[in-house]
């Protein structure tokens, strides 16, 4: 039987410390460098949702508590855009709400998903989102699984129904803060 011999066993051990210090060195330095890049686009992509959300809507005032914005136009309030999320398949999803004053979904965008690629993730086509395009009902929407859906009623996507779900829960969660707001005013 061989004996073992320190150099050996130091010599590669310490060739992959210098290794893994030096890569997180440097994802840190280009996390760092990217930070505030990643942010400011971040802060965009939100603002083109909101305009998309809330098509008829010129400048957007972010509520005194900061939970949701005022969508207007031309000084008048035309609606509110809420911000909300869910737990869905692939984690948590962030969905951006668009209500006119008069209660009708204008609008649902979302922000971040993480589900399954060709199921989950086709949350993002418009003619999902579009479902939600109608009056906001009081209690929220249903998920349905199959059949006619009904003015409050959602068609869950075939193989995907916990991120039909989760979509809907945000929309809900935005839906009754609305109806708090309207109660409030």
């Amino acid at each position: 039987m061989k004996k073992l011999n320190a150099k050996e066993i130091l010599k590669p051990a310490l060739s992959l410390f210098l290794f893994c210090l030096i890569t997180t060195a440097l994802l840190a330095g280009t996390n760092l460098l990217t930070k505030d890049t990643i942010a400011q686009q971040q802060l965009l992509a939100e603002e083109a949702a909101r305009k998309t959300v809330s098509p008829g809507a010129d400048t957007f005032t972010p509520s005194e508590d900061g939970s949701y914005y005022l969508a207007q136009a031309g000084g008048e309030t035309v609606g509110y855009v809420f911000t909300t999320t869910a737990n869905s398949y692939g984690g948590e999803i962030q969905v951006m709400t668009g209500i006119s004053a008069e209660g009708d979904i204008t609008g649902v965008s979302l922000l971040t998903i993480n589900d399954t690629p060709g199921l989950g993730m086709n949350a993002q086509r418009e003619e999902f989102r579009d479902q939600f395009k109608k009056p906001a009902p009081p209690d929220g929407f249903q998920v349905i699984k199959s059949g006619e859906p009904g003015d409050s009623d959602i068609s869950a996507m075939t193989g995907a129904t916990i991120t039909t779900q989760a979509v809907t829960d945000a929309v809900n969660k935005a839906v009754a803060q609305y109806y708090e707001i309207k109660e409030a005013a």
